[in-house]
């Protein structure tokens, strides 16, 4: 085998550094401090998700040209403003919007066209006809009170009203308002705010009325977290607005997406480290009950992982959200070498010792007969992994190479601590204790399987086909919101803007100098509709219009009032207050009021009913009592209740004799905000495309990308970015995919030169594979463009088990005592704590990062499985030892395994 020229040479260094224990632990020590400093003082993080990608397609320049046209419409932060109050919703919309342009310091631009003055004006000129006549006759029912305050703006105008009310015939609507008095003088006794919303009542308060302000932030992609300050300062900002009732305030946007999806990713990063932490010291603990061994193990991760961090700012010079994932992969994967090599020098010295040799004596020998017996096995796992890894460094998906370099790197670290710090760490702690407990390597299992060699390969024959069937549903989802987490407030918020149709971030963008082809792209059944900049301006004007006159007419006495009534000090607003309540009590029954918290009030004179009913008796009774309690309070109580009765009405009367006024709009009226948003300065007119259906689905997103590119070539967008990257991590992943099995392969027959033996070893690969896509399809886990590493990585990892199967399988001689060796049981340890760090990695909050610890833990279960059951039975079947072709020290320790196996 071609790893055989190398053993001598590694096993004069295992013994060298034997000899010299001490020399090489001090040397070490340094070169880890060294390493600890480069990793601290060069740590860079490059957080700028588009730079994951090598992006330098025609559909790229098409976005760039849009950016570079609407610079403020990208990267940006989206603060929301939601409520059912209106009057909420816009004071706190101008509140917010005020405050960020405040922090100049952080905020380069905001954006916020409904808060211009400009839709506040001609908000009845933008209601749908069907809305408009709502709002028609809610103002017409409201004509009276409007006209009692424009003449007389204060409380005694509206008590006086409501009185003339209950002793006249009252008109429709009055029912509305004796309620809102009622509710407001409640308030006010009971120490709350008595403020009516007029606003409210004029444009209704059934649906949830939302208000958008964008800005843009001062990103510094060199730290971890770019947006930080910004993210960090608005909610800041938010926290100290007061809010009232179900107003909420929330942050989307590209910046706040980005933001949560690196946050969750270090966080998922940090959890999962001390979680695979956790589990794999729990695993060594119970699998081999050395505690010199756990903590040479320890110490090999420790050292390693700083060695690793260390190259890779010297190789690649920074982490990105996708390589930094390495730092806690390496536990499950670095600690793969160490289990071999520490439980068959165990194997190996438990051997000699039981034979009467000490552990000093059985010390250089061991360690030669493991270096010679696992050495070639370690080394060749080194370059296979490295080639899953490196597979993806000649793509275009940047963060994946750079993950397969600092990888490559960390496997090249492991195998030289394994033959460095392993050998030294053995000279210097002394015996190590022997193996207590054996794990259950599945040899009855196989010993099983193998009395019916006939019907285990059909039995995978058939699941292998039942595989393929189902992982040919296996697809891959281009939305980037597959990789955040679907609890993320940023997230929430866009996919609720989204259903209630208010914003939708999966639109596509058509720069114009010109008509677009607006009625072919209609005609697409994946468009819903297309905006141009003319549909900004009110539809159908000249029927708003006229409806606008008609108002005018009906509301002539509250728009332009003859005479207004001076204001009323607290004697008169007193007056106005008993002289309603006398006139209720004149319209109900004798002593309701009185007896309304005991009993039923007593029957009503015919009049006196008549006269209420248009009102309602209960609604008059209610009034009647909170007025009684409100006369209880201190005369300025009154001055406190008109200011909540009448501030927001008169306010809305003001803006009702401007709406009503109004002139026909055209784009050139529209807010220069807005315009800047339509039109670019170079003249360049933006138009969106809107999806019929939900395309944060990969085929939906594909499908209206491509029939819209159709159509309209330079269409850009969110869509087309996921829709290209999509395509080039595609392409990427069949690059890595075909790469690493072949060299893989290839490697293979090189090594072992047998064809029978390549193949067997990736039997269990294949397996994987299939199994994991059939599993991905099942539990609807898609491929995605963080979890589409793992394919190529169960060639490059899966591929280490089967090798030292193999190699000890040609060592061993045949398969029983294969079985009952170390190597089974290094497999079952090592696969476990790859497990358990792949398992740590699937609690991310990152969904990326999660999905890639979910398969990975499925796939790495699945390889244990045909590596340790399947595998022993295919070999029985098919392999043939060439124990002959080992060296003399490698078939010593395979001779140990021997005698082990007979003592027991």
């Amino acid at each position: 085998m071609l790893h055989l020229r190398l053993l001598p040479g590694l096993e004069r260094w295992v013994r060298w550094v034997a000899l010299h224990p001490r020399l090489v632990a001090a040397v070490l020590a340094l070169l880890t401090l060294a390493a600890g400093w480069v990793a601290v003082s060069r740590f860079a993080m490059n957080s700028d998700l588009n730079a994951l990608i090598r992006q330098d397609a025609s559909w790229r320049a098409d976005y760039e040209r849009y950016q570079a046209a609407f610079p403020d419409l990208v990267h940006t932060v989206v603060v929301v403003v939601s409520g059912s109050s209106l009057e909420q919703v816009e004071a706190t919309a101008r509140t917010v919007e005020a405050r960020i342009r405040a922090r100049t310091d952080l905020f380069s631009s905001v954006s916020a066209p409904q808060n211009d003055p400009f839709f506040r004006r001609h908000a009845l000129l933008y209601l749908t006809p069907e809305a408009l006549d709502e709002m028609s006759d809610r103002l017409v029912e409201a004509q009276p009170v409007l006209t009692a305050v424009a003449e007389d703006p204060s409380l005694r105008g509206v008590l006086d009203l409501v009185r003339e009310a209950v002793t006249q015939e009252a008109g429709s609507g009055f029912d509305r308002i004796v309620r809102l008095l009622t509710g407001s003088a409640d308030r006010l006794v009971a120490g709350a705010d008595p403020h009516i919303s007029w606003t409210d009542e004029f444009f209704g308060t059934d649906a949830i009325h939302y208000r958008l302000v964008a800005l843009k932030g001062r990103s510094d992609f060199g730290v971890t977290l770019p947006d930080a300050a910004v993210m960090v300062a608005l909610r800041e900002l938010i926290s100290g607005v007061q809010l009232s009732g179900d107003t909420r305030v929330e942050l989307t946007g590209e910046v706040a997406l980005a933001h949560e999806e690196i946050e969750a990713a270090v966080s998922g990063v940090q959890l999962a480290g001390w979680l695979s932490g956790a589990l794999l010291l729990a695993v060594l603990v119970l699998g081999v009950r050395s505690a010199k061994i756990i903590l040479l193990t320890v110490a090999l991760l420790l050292v390693g992982s700083v060695w690793t961090a260390a190259l890779a700012m010297l190789m690649v010079g920074e982490f990105n959200t996708l390589s930094i994932v390495f730092l806690v992969m390496f536990f499950g994967l670095g600690v793969d070498f160490a289990i071999h090599f520490s439980l068959r020098f165990q194997e190996t010295v438990n051997a000699s010792q039981r034979a009467g040799v000490s552990y000093r004596d059985s010390l250089l020998p061991g360690l030669t007969a493991t270096t010679a017996s696992v050495g070639g096995a370690i080394g060749l796992c080194t370059l296979t992994t490295a080639i899953g890894f490196l597979a993806f460094w000649p793509t275009a998906y940047r963060g994946l190479a750079d993950l397969g370099v600092i990888s490559s790197a960390g496997m090249a670290v492991a195998a030289f601590l394994t033959f460095t710090l392993l050998p030294a760490g053995f000279a210097l702690m002394g015996p190590i204790r022997p193996h207590v407990v054996d794990l259950p390597t599945g040899d009855r299992l196989v010993r099983a399987l193998r009395a019916h060699p006939r019907a285990v390969l059909c039995g995978t024959a058939l699941l292998t086909i039942a595989a393929a069937w189902l992982a040919a549903g296996a697809h891959f989802d281009y939305s980037v919101l597959a990789l955040k987490d679907p609890n993320a407030e940023s997230v929430r918020t866009l996919k609720r803007l989204q259903a209630e149709d208010i914003s939708n971030d999966y639109t596509l963008t058509l720069l114009s100098s010109g008509p677009v082809p607006e009625p072919s792209l209609s005609g697409l059944a994946e468009v819903e509709r297309v905006v141009v900049p003319a549909d900004y301006v009110p539809q159908d004007q000249p029927d708003k219009l006229l409806v606008l006159q008609d108002l005018e007419s009906v509301l002539w006495s509250a728009m332009d009032p003859v005479e207004v009534a001076a204001p009323p000090d607290d004697a008169e607003r007193a007056a106005a207050l008993d002289a309603l309540r006398a006139a209720l009590a004149a319209a109900l029954p004798p002593g309701a009021v009185a007896a309304a918290a005991d009993a039923a009030p007593a029957p009503s004179t015919p009049d006196a009913a008549a006269r209420s009913d248009s009102l309602g008796q209960a609604d008059l009774l209610a009034l009647a009592e909170a007025l009684d309690r409100l006369a209880q309070l201190p005369p300025q109580a009154l001055g406190t209740w008109e200011q909540g009765v009448l501030e927001n009405l008169v306010d809305e009367l003001d803006w009702l004799r401007g709406a009503l006024l109004v002139d026909p709009v055209t784009l050139d009226d529209l807010p220069r905000s807005l315009r800047a948003q339509l039109v670019s300065p170079e003249g360049l007119q933006r138009s969106v495309i809107l999806p019929a259906e939900d395309i944060s689905e990969g085929t939906a997103l594909r499908r209206f990308v491509e029939h819209v590119r159709d159509v309209a070539p330079h269409a850009t967008g969110r869509p087309v970015i996921e829709w290209g990257v999509g395509a080039i991590v595609l392409d990427a992943f069949t690059q890595a995919l075909l790469t690493a099995a072949l060299a893989i392969f290839a490697l293979l027959l090189v090594n072992f030169r047998s064809l029978r033996d390549a193949l067997l070893i990736l039997v269990p690969l294949v397996l994987a594979a299939l199994f994991t896509l059939a599993m991905g399809v099942v539990l609807d886990l898609p491929l995605n463009m963080a979890n589409i590493i793992v394919l190529p990585l169960i060639f490059g990892l899966g591929v280490d088990n089967g090798i030292h199967v193999v190699d000890r399988f040609h060592g061993a001689g045949d398969v029983d005592h294969l079985l009952h060796s170390s190597t089974p049981r290094a497999v079952v340890l090592s696969s476990v704590t790859t497990i358990g760090t792949f398992a740590a990695l699937a609690l991310s909050p990152h969904r990326g990062t999660a999905s890639i610890g979910m398969l990975l833990t499925a796939a790495v279960g699945l390889l244990l499985v045909c590596t340790v059951v399947l595998l022993p039975v295919l070999l029985e079947r098919l392999g043939r030892a060439r124990f002959s072709s080992l060296p003399e020290s490698a078939a010593m320790g395979s001779s140990g395994a021997a005698q082990q196996t007979q003592s027991r």
